[in-house]
C-alpha cells in the first residue's frame, strides 16, 4: 500500500532515519502538508495526524501519539535520546572507564532501526486499522552504566588489539561475562503493552526489538571514530 506522508519538523538524525524506513517500505513523501494524505510530526508545536515524540515532551493533540524513551542514535548526540551512551563512548575511548558513574540511570536502550521500522507499520497501516491514543515505546530491558561500559571496553580494546595487531591468545578467546545485575533500583519501564498490542492487530509479532546492544554499542565507537 503506497500513501502521501509529510513529515513535519525540523530535518535531524530521526527525521532522516524514519524519512527513509517510510520511503522503504513504500510512501511518498511529500514536501508539502497539503500534498499528503498523512501528517507525521516530529515537532510538538506542530499539529499532525500522528505524532512522534521523544517521552520528555508535553502532551500534544494527534490521533496517535507515539511517545520515545531512550532512543539510541549511534551517529552522535541529539535531542531524541540521552547522551549518556556517548559519555560512555568518549570515556573508554580515553581510558576514563574508571570515571564516576553515578548520576546515570538506567535505560531501556532503544536502538533507532528497530523504532523506525515498528512506527513504518504504524503508519502505513489502513486507515481503519491505525490505533489511537497514546503508546510508549522503549526498549525491554534497563541497562545500567556499568553493563554498558563493560561491554565497550571490550569492544573497544578488540578493536585496538586488531588496530596494532597486538591480539593475544587470551584477548581474542576471552567471552564477555554475562550481564551482571546491578545494585541499582530498577526504573519502571514504560507501559509496552499497548504497542504490543496495535503492533500484533497489524500482523506482526508484536513489539520484540531486534537489534542486540553489543551491535548499537559497536555501531556508537565507529561513528565517534569517524
Amino acid at each position: 500500500m503506497t500513501k502521501k506522508i509529510h513529515i513535519a519538523g525540523n530535518p535531524d538524525l530521526f527525521h532522516d532515519a524514519i524519512s527513509d524506513r517510510l520511503a522503504r517500505a513504500g510512501a511518498i513523501l511529500t514536501a508539502e502538508r497539503k500534498d499528503a494524505e498523512l501528517i507525521v510530526s516530529l515537532d510538538g508545536g506542530i499539529s499532525g495526524d500522528i505524532s512522534i515524540l521523544p517521552a520528555h515532551v508535553g502532551e500534544v493533540s494527534a490521533s496517535l501519539c507515539i511517545r520515545i524513551h531512550d532512543l539510541l542514535i549511534p551517529d552522535e548526540i541529539n535531542e531524541w535520546g540521552p547522551s549518556d551512551i556517548h559519555q560512555f563512548s568518549s570515556m573508554v575511548r580515553n581510558g576514563e572507564t574508571e570515571a564516576e558513574i553515578s548520576d546515570f540511570e538506567l535505560r531501556h536502550w532503544l536502538h533507532v532501526r528497530d523504532a523506525t521500522d515498528a512506527l513504518s507499520l504504524l503508519i502505513m497501516a489502513d486507515s481503519g486499522s491505525m490505533p489511537s491514543g497514546v503508546l510508549n515505546m522503549s526498549g525491554r530491558r534497563a541497562w545500567g552504566p556499568e553493563e554498558i561500559i563493560d561491554e565497550m571496553t571490550i569492544l573497544w580494546d578488540r578493536f585496538t588489539n586488531a588496530l596494532n595487531h597486538t591480539h593475544t591468545t587470551e584477548s581474542l578467546s576471552t567471552v564477555p561475562s554475562p550481564v551482571r545485575d546491578s545494585n541499582r533500583k530498577r526504573p519502571s519501564r514504560p507501559d509496552l503493552g499497548p504497542l504490543h498490542s496495535s503492533l500484533r492487530q497489524l500482523g506482526s509479532d508484536g513489539w520484540h526489538p531486534l537489534v542486540p546492544m553489543r551491535v548499537a554499542l559497536m555501531e556508537v565507537l565507529a561513528h565517534a571514530e569517524k
